[in-house]
């Protein structure tokens, strides 16, 4: 199986998901996926995406140091959370509704 089929198939689970999730661990689920694309792989590997409820992303983090750093860039990285989920509403994804993160929430893994 090469890597076009492989992502095939993961797009299809994704779609397959789509319908027995609720909306928002949807959203989360493919935040999750694709966590180390959207904040950069240095980042990705040290925190999580843990849930999106209310327009507020929870994410995980390694290490209280960095928890304390994240806090001062939380705005660049809502501005990339919302960026990735823009593109993902123009592949026609999803199109209930815009979703924006206005917020993230950092807690200690």
């Amino acid at each position: 199986m090469n890597a076009n089929q492989q992502l095939n198939l993961k797009d299809i689970l994704l779609k397959a998901l789509r319908s027995k999730l609720n909306f928002s661990d949807y959203i989360a689920l493919m935040l999750y996926e694709n966590w180390g694309t959207i904040c950069g792989a240095e980042i990705g590997k040290k925190t999580k995406p843990k849930a999106f409820n209310k327009d507020i992303l929870t994410v995980s983090v390694d290490n209280p140091v960095l928890l304390f750093e994240l806090g001062f860039n939380k705005e660049d990285l809502i501005s990339k959370v919302n960026d990735y989920l823009f593109s993902l509403e123009k592949k026609k994804i999803f199109a209930e509704k815009r979703i924006t993160v206005r917020d993230i929430r950092f807690i200690n893994n």
